[in-house]
């Protein structure tokens, strides 16, 4: 029992600590060399086949390719990723395996002034670094999901980093500050969704300021240090600003993408704020919605024939169960039909045609000609309506506790192999430095796997199954590590005899807890309004890693070694 005392009180060295770093990464990129990627040619045309396409252009100097409906349809730095991966000869997974330990190590280093010792670090890199949602088997895809969880945590981790360190010189914490709006930036630029960030950056960016204001020091150093906070922001301004002017450059349209904001997002909006004669869940603009905008929108009219007759739509859109278009397809189909007939001929001419449907909606409701329900809107996402609240509630719950189980995190696809012809195969495959698990087991439909990769995936599924164990157990022990020392604080509080720095660090564990949490229930309403997949694992990637370093963080922190 004393060994084991020892084994546990007993630091490890700064060398030891980056020689067990260099192996942890070492073993992530040698085990991804075992995974494969699932390439479903013509069956993810928005997804994975887009991505690929694009990043194919931009490796010809063509940045995002010839303009069509589906070109700026998405936030496109994956695509960006890809090419340089492509450029710099590295194996797609490998280096999602890079950024990911690259992520996990700034989240470890950035809670070093809470962390003492080396081995607390080390274990908080470990856990990020081994986590199974790291190389589940929806990292395979060649899509977005695969880098997104690591850009964010590099936003976290930087803005935790500076705030730890806000009261130590400022040239220790500028880095901090610029590595938050790298991550920013990115994150924002490879989904739409990456304003989902801006809560942790506002509050955080809010704290930080009354936090300088409140420190001694002259006003010129509160002023600097409140400045200082504009870092990320800038990071983030200058990334949309260049990416804006990209597309631009090539297509005449100053924007990231013309499908989450500017006339499309507003034409969506336009069209879900028209009252359906009975409201059905999942489906925004209902059919009886959609006869009233053909009749009264000229510029809809033509698009009737593509999205209520033609079978290609049908059959790619619809929803049968529903019998209609859900809200998570429909505005795909408006698109494709539209480019049937000729508005994506040219970015600026989509981008005026669907601002006149916009405006002709919401002069029809605004009239009262339409009935409406609500005022003007704007985005692609459904309206929110009190009948979603409680499956919300019950999706979002189940997505956290999804989530610290790591269900849906497996390291293979057991079922599915890659369905693509040879040349697909081998144009894949060159161009990403992997291999696809296109090889079929004698006489089935399933995906042929080698003793040794089973091997492989064996251990993988036994770090994923201790990970389901354990994780439940130390997020149990960090909520009431961290709600007793919350309580401990007010009393402080009231006593004035509040620690420097505990308040902060507190505040900075809630903030990655409720980050998960309103992760968990953003994914909750698309699903619920939206989707309607089921869970899945893929959406709630960024969720495993703030559950984690929440965990590790708030129990770590609080053990007397690291204080």
């Amino acid at each position: 029992m004393q060994r084991l005392k020892r084994i546990v009180e007993t630091d490890m060295s700064r060398r030891a600590f980056w020689a067990a770093v260099a192996l942890v990464v070492l073993a992530k990129v040698v085990l991804s060399r075992f995974q494969m990627i699932y390439v479903w040619v013509g069956g993810a045309p928005v997804d994975d086949e887009m991505m690929f396409r694009a990043a194919q252009s931009i490796t010809a100097g063509q940045w995002l390719g010839p303009y069509d409906w589906l070109t700026l349809s998405k936030h496109m730095f994956f695509a960006v990723w890809l090419s340089l991966c492509n450029a710099l000869h590295l194996p797609y997974l490998a280096a999602g395996q890079l950024l990911a330990c690259g992520a996990a190590l700034a989240s470890a280093l950035a809670f070093a002034p809470a962390l003492r010792r080396n081995k607390s670090r080390f274990l908080v890199f470990l856990l990020l670094a081994m986590s199974p949602a790291v190389s589940a088997v929806f990292t395979l895809r060649v899509y977005r999901d695969n880098i997104f969880p690591a850009l964010c945590m590099l936003f976290f981790a930087g803005l935790c980093g500076y705030a730890l360190r806000c009261r130590e010189p400022f040239k220790k914490g500028l880095p901090w500050l610029c590595l938050s709006g790298v991550g920013l930036a990115l994150a924002w630029l490879t989904r739409e969704d990456g304003a989902w960030l801006l809560p942790f950056a506002a509050a955080g960016s809010l704290i930080l300021a009354i936090t300088a204001l409140r420190d001694k020091g002259s006003g010129v150093q509160k002023l600097r240090r409140c400045a200082a906070l504009a870092v990320p922001f800038g990071f983030l301004a200058a990334g949309v600003l260049a990416f804006s002017a990209a597309n631009y450059a090539w297509y005449g349209v100053f924007a990231v993408s013309d499908f989450s904001s500017g006339s499309f997002a507003a034409a969506i909006g336009a069209m879900t704020r028209v009252a359906p004669g009975q409201w059905q869940p999942l489906v925004s603009v209902p059919a009886d919605v959609r006869a009233k905008l053909y009749a009264e929108v000229p510029e809809l009219a033509p698009l009737e024939y593509w999205l209520e007759e033609d079978e290609d739509l049908q059959n790619s859109f619809r929803n049968e169960a529903l019998g209609d278009y859900q809200s998570g397809s429909f505005y795909w189909a408006l698109r494709k039909a539209a480019w049937y007939e000729g508005v994506y001929d040219s970015a600026p001419g989509a981008r005026a045609y669907w601002q006149a449907v916009a405006d002709r909606i919401n002069a029809l409701c605004d009239s009262g000609f339409l009935a409406s329900q609500g005022g003007r809107r704007t985005g692609t996402a459904p309206p929110i309506r009190a009948e979603y609240v409680g499956p919300v509630l019950a999706e979002g719950f189940k997505s956290l506790g999804y989530s610290l189980t790591f269900r849906g995190c497996e390291p293979y696809d057991a079922q599915n192999m890659s369905l693509l012809l040879p040349e697909d195969q081998a144009l894949w495959e060159g161009y990403l430095g992997e291999r696809a698990n296109a090889a079929a087991q004698a006489g089935t439909a399933l995906p042929y796997y080698s003793p040794l990769q089973k091997a492989v995936y064996l251990f993988l599924e036994l770090v994923r199954a201790v990970y389901a164990a354990l994780v439940p157990l130390l997020f149990t022990a960090a909520l009431f590590v961290w709600g007793r020392q919350g309580m401990a604080l007010l009393r402080q509080k009231k006593q004035r005899a509040l620690p420097q720095g505990k308040a902060l660090l507190w505040a900075l564990l809630g903030g990655l807890l409720g980050m998960a949490l309103l992760r968990c229930f953003m994914i909750a309403f698309m699903e619920v309004a939206s989707f309607n997949i089921g869970t899945y694992a893929m959406y709630l990637s960024t969720v495993h890693p703030l559950l984690l370093l929440f965990s590790a963080g708030a129990v770590l922190t609080a053990w007397r070694k690291n204080q």
